[in-house]
């Protein structure tokens, strides 16, 4: 076999792997059901919401919940892998636009951290809490939480655009 002959088949092998690779696809769902693309719009007292995030709760109790940032007054979420969207289903919908100091919260684990003698892996939630209740944000406080929000909303099994006004 000549090397015009060998390269040939190499390079038909590799073509024959990453087509079966992209057949089977690639990405992790995590055992999870497809989900669909969901972005909007995340306005508040006519306004665009500037920063912030926002979550879909699902109201059935084995559902996956859907988070997404709020840049600029838009959104795409994410169940498991970045920008995947969400499984279809009803979902409460919350929003929060407070913003935690991060140099301060992570000072105030190292700080805590060499008054107990550990290593902190990650940030307790009990500093992010305590965090979050001294800073302030613009939307209504019932948006914080999916059991005094008052928007629920429906993923369809297709792209969904959803906007999402808040109200006082």
């Amino acid at each position: 076999m000549n090397a015009h002959a060998i390269a040939a088949r190499s390079l038909t092998s590799a073509l024959v792997g990453v087509s079966i690779l992209f057949a089977s696809g690639c990405g992790d769902d995590g055992g999870l059901e497809k989900r669909y693309p969901v972005s909007g719009a995340v306005t508040y007292k006519g306004e665009l919401v500037k920063k912030g995030t926002i979550n879909f709760v699902p109201t059935k109790p084995d559902g996956h919940a859907a988070t997404g940032n709020i840049v600029d007054g838009f959104y795409s979420l994410t169940t498991l892998n970045p920008g995947d969207g969400a499984i279809p289903g009803t979902y409460k919908i919350t929003a929060d636009d407070r913003q935690l100091d991060a140099d301060k919260v992570k000072a105030d684990a190292d700080a805590q951290a060499k008054a107990k003698g550990v290593t902190y892996n990650a940030i307790p939630q009990e500093l992010q809490a305590k965090a979050l209740k001294s800073t302030r944000g613009t939307l209504p406080g019932k948006y914080q939480i999916a059991s005094t929000s008052d928007i629920e909303k429906e993923v369809k099994p297709e792209t969904n655009r959803i906007n999402i006004e808040l109200k006082d």
